[in-house]
């Protein structure tokens, strides 16, 4: 990223061609490993890429996409380690779920039900809970949902990964 923004804004330019062979000298980065870092910045927006290799910095960071928890980019695209419901293994680590991650959950027969309960935890109706991979959830004040990881509250990625929202019945 460093890379990009010298090459450009640096040279008050909006974008340039630049080589892998520069990223190479400028970071010692392996050339084999830089156009899998340029993959993930472009796939999250914080660097855009016109053409064959004709790269730009994203000023504006509310486009970029924050990586969902647990989350990394591979050649195959986007991995989240599975907890399944006991044990979850992300980067040497392994971290004990609640044995009763499966117990309780709700079933909905539409979008629209599911939509409710929604609405009515973000007013205040607490009968149901969201937890996601075992971890509970929460409505934060600035108006965005959380998990609770060991070190605190994360913001939640959203998207596909509501597929994996369990909601439990206090």
């Amino acid at each position: 990223m460093w890379v990009v923004i010298r090459k450009t804004l640096g040279w008050n330019k909006p974008s340039d061609y630049i080589a892998n062979s520069q990223f190479v000298k400028e970071t010692g980065i392996k050339k084999q490993h830089i156009w899998r870092t340029k993959k993930k910045l472009i796939w999250r927006n914080i660097i855009t890429k016109r053409g064959n290799n004709k790269l730009s910095f994203n000023t504006n960071y509310g486009e970029w996409k924050e990586l969902p928890i647990g989350a990394t980019i591979t050649k195959q695209g986007i991995k989240v380690a599975n907890s399944g419901n006991k044990v979850a293994n992300r980067g040497g680590h392994k971290e004990h779920l609640p044995n009763n991650t499966k117990q309780r959950k709700i079933s909905f027969s539409s979008k629209e039900e599911l939509e409710r309960l929604i609405v009515a935890y973000k007013e205040g109706n607490r009968e149901y809970a969201p937890y996601f991979r075992g971890k509970r959830m929460g409505w934060g004040w600035e108006g965005r949902w959380k998990v609770l990881e060991s070190d605190g509250w994360k913001e939640f990625a959203g998207g596909d990964y509501w597929k994996e929202v369990e909601w439990r019945k206090k």
